[in-house]
Order: structure tokens, then sequence, then C-alpha cells
């Protein structure tokens, strides 16, 4: 019995050794040569390795033969003596130069522009009513222009500038005849209703040429019925 034992555990020994040493076997194999077929985690399988294609030289142009110059021999010139320059003694003439005359030219003597200025240097105030027949809902000036002798002047131009209501203002119009203050008058309207203003509004005549021929006249207006139309009068310097 005891020997039959033993018989079992030495066939089971050598079964074992067979097997460490298959197993280092095997071990080495693939050791040696991963990607042989007992191997359960082979690599992973290489890219295909790229093959460039092999550069072909290109032939240069094949130089031509040596060139070789052919000697042209250029047409040989005749020359011509060109004839012998004589100069020639020019005999001196006398020349008299005639001076013109200085003849000083007309000074052109500008034509005094005439002035206007403002009578008693300042403007009064009237009721409108009773000068152009404008009621109360009415605000402007209105005046006459004469000239050094006292006749009525047409033809010129009534400029007001300024402020008004902190905005600005300008208005024109031309002295005239048969207006209700005479001939040689103007009228320029303001506003639709009396209204006070400290001297933020200026009254100038100019000629039909764009001349100023007054200085600016600053003056005021007042916020009543009674004072709602500012007379000017010019009379020119003699």
């Amino acid at each position: 019995m005891t020997s039959s034992r033993d018989t079992l555990w030495n066939i089971l020994t050598i079964i074992f050794l067979l097997g460490i040493v298959c197993a280092i076997g095997a071990v080495l194999v693939i050791f040696i040569n991963p990607n042989v077929a007992i191997n359960p985690l082979p690599p992973p399988t290489q890219p295909v390795a790229l093959v460039l294609p092999t550069a072909t030289p290109t032939p240069l142009n094949k130089l031509p033969p040596t060139w070789t110059p052919t000697l042209t021999q250029p047409p040989t010139s005749t020359f011509t003596p060109s004839p012998t320059w004589t100069p020639s003694t020019p005999t001196p003439t006398r020349t008299y130069f005639v001076l013109p005359t200085w003849t000083p030219s007309p000074t052109n003597t500008p034509t005094p522009v005439p002035s206007y200025n403002l009578n008693g240097g300042a403007p009064s105030w009237a009721e409108s009513s009773t000068v152009n027949g404008r009621g109360c809902d009415w605000l402007g000036v209105g005046g006459q222009v004469l000239d050094a002798t006292g006749n009525p002047v047409n033809g010129l131009t009534v400029f007001l500038g300024g402020k008004y209501e902190s905005k600005a203002l300008q208005l024109t119009t031309t002295t005239a005849a048969g207006t209700p203050y005479g001939d040689g008058g103007f009228e320029i309207t303001i506003a639709n209703e009396p209204n006070s203003t400290k001297e933020t509004l200026y009254l100038q005549l100019f000629s039909s040429d764009g001349v100023a021929v007054s200085k600016q006249y600053y003056f005021r207006t007042y916020d009543s019925c009674q004072k709602n139309l500012v007379l000017f009068k010019f009379t020119q310097e003699p």
C-alpha cells in the first residue's frame, strides 16, 4: 500500500516538474519572440512603414557646343573734309534807342461812403397803434432815414441783429416810400406781443452794396403796449 502511494507521488512530482519546465520554456519563447502564437498578450501590430519614392535626378539641359564668334568687318567710311569756315569782319552799325515817355497812371479816388447817425443817439418808444395802426399783439421797430439836406433816402438796407429770448435774430428790410413813417421809412416785426429785453438787439444801416453806413445801435424793449414800437430816425452826416 505504501509502495503504490509513493509511486503516485513520484508521478505527480514528475508531471509538476515537467509543467514547470514547459512554463519556463514558454516564457523564454515569448520573451524571445513576443509575436509567437502561444503569447496570450501579444504586442500591438506595428504600422506599415512608409516607403518614400526614390528621387530620380533630372538631367540638366545639355549646353550647346562652344560658341565661336564670327568676326565681321565693319564698313569703311570715307572721310570727307568739311569746308573751311572763314570769319567775316562785321561792320559796326550805330543804333539809336528812343526811351518811352513815362505817363503816370491816374489814381482811383475812392468814393466816400455816406455815414448816418441816429438822431439824439438813442431811439424813442411809442404805442404802435398811434403810428402804424397795429394793436398790442405786436413788437417791432420802425423809423425813417434822411440825407444831409433832409430828403428821404430809399434803398438802404436796415439790419436788425442780436439775441431775442436767448435765440439769435437776424432780420432785414429796405427803406422805401409810402410807409407809415414817411418816405425813406422802414419797419421790422420782432414778435407778436410786447416783451422786455435789455439791449440784446441792435439796428444798423447798410448800402445797397452791403457796406455798413452806420454803427450798431443797441436798444431795449418793454413789456408794455404803450412802448411796443421802437422808433429810429437816421440823418446823414453833412
